[in-house]
C-alpha cells in the first residue's frame, strides 16, 4: 500500500509540473485585456480555465496523497513522531 501511494505521488508530481509548465504566461492575458488578440491555442479558447482547473485538481490530489502517505507511512513503518520520542525519553530519565 505504501509503495503504491509513493508511485501515485510521483506520477501526480510529474503531472502537476507538466500542467504548470504548459500554462501560458500572465503577460499574454494582459495583451488580451488591452484589446490585442491572443495567439492561437492548441486546446481552444478555454485553455486557461481548463489548465487552471486541472492544476487545482492535481494540487488537491497531491495534497491528499501527501496526507495519506504520512498516515499510512507512520503506521506501516511503525515509528512514532519525534515529539513522542522526546517525551518518552524524558519520562525514562
Amino acid at each position: 500500500m505504501f509503495t503504491l501511494l509513493l508511485i501515485i505521488h510521483a506520477i501526480l508530481a510529474l503531472l502537476l509540473i507538466l500542467v504548470v509548465i504548459i500554462q501560458p504566461g500572465q503577460s499574454e492575458g494582459g495583451v488580451a485585456m488591452m484589446g490585442g488578440s491572443a495567439t492561437g491555442s492548441a486546446f481552444g479558447a478555454e485553455t486557461g480555465s481548463v489548465l487552471t482547473k486541472t492544476t487545482a485538481i492535481l494540487g488537491a490530489l497531491f495534497l491528499l496523497n501527501s496526507l495519506l502517505i504520512s498516515v499510512v507511512g507512520s503506521k506501516f513503518i511503525g515509528q512514532s513522531s519525534v515529539v513522542e520520542k522526546v517525551v518518552t525519553d524524558k519520562k525514562k530519565e
